[in-house]
């Protein structure tokens, strides 16, 4: 059985044998496919897959994004793990406003499943600078240094980053997980401020810092794909 690793968790992957020359990949309706000659080793193949990692990473998020154009289309939003319907009004300017169960979004030719779409994404990225902001600012105060700085990531393969100087960048997709999601992929970045790596030292901190995370991190494998509504 062949998988390939993406940060919301293992893509199966099909394989066909068939008689040819070389090994080709094929991605529809969001399954991925391998077909391969019947010599082709799996090892080798699994290697394939690696290197080819990005490309079937970058197909798979466009087809959420697609999946996603229809369902901003039916009216729904998702922010910290709650769903909200989606009222929309034409006017000049956009504008958003929260009421209750309601997003009322406001602005220029949102008939448009691509215009919807991108107004969207902006409101949640504003709602994800404001939210994570705050959330850093209670996490830091028990990781093991300072943060130099953070910033929000589009990355379509990491949930966040920490480089060596402590910059954290988190995907703002985030913002639409519930809080102890984000939560964790918060707590994962700074256990890298004093571990690079990913050794039992570090799960270690991981759990120092936030202890019980393992179900967090199962939302994450489960749910990761639904984030990705919105491109």
């Amino acid at each position: 059985m062949l998988s390939l690793s993406l940060p919301d968790g293992p893509v199966a992957v099909r394989l066909t044998r068939r008689p040819r020359q070389s090994v080709g990949i094929r991605i529809k309706d969001g399954v991925v496919e391998l077909i391969a000659p019947p010599a082709v080793s799996l090892s080798y193949l699994q290697q394939v897959l690696s290197n080819k990692r990005d490309w079937i990473a970058g197909h798979l998020a466009r087809h959420r994004a697609e999946q996603g154009l229809r369902l901003s289309h039916e009216g729904l939003v998702m922010l910290g793990g709650e769903h909200y319907r989606l009222q929309l009004s034409e006017a000049k300017r956009q504008q958003a406003v929260l009421d209750g169960d309601t997003l009322h979004l406001a602005g220029p030719m949102l008939a448009q499943p691509a215009r919807l779409a991108a107004s969207v994404v902006g409101w949640l990225q504003q709602q994800a600078r404001q939210r994570f902001a705050v959330r850093l600012e209670a996490w830091e105060q028990r990781a093991a240094r300072p943060l130099s700085g953070w910033g929000l990531s589009s990355a379509r393969t990491r949930w966040g980053s920490c480089t060596g100087k402590g910059v954290v960048r988190l995907n703002w997709r985030l913002v639409q997980a519930p809080e102890s999601v984000l939560d964790y992929v918060i707590a994962h970045e700074l256990a890298h401020l004093l571990h690079m790596n990913h050794s039992p030292a570090f799960w270690a901190e991981v759990g120092r810092l936030y202890p019980g995370w393992h179900g967090a991190r199962q939302w994450l494998k489960q749910h990761g794909d639904s984030l990705f509504r919105y491109g």
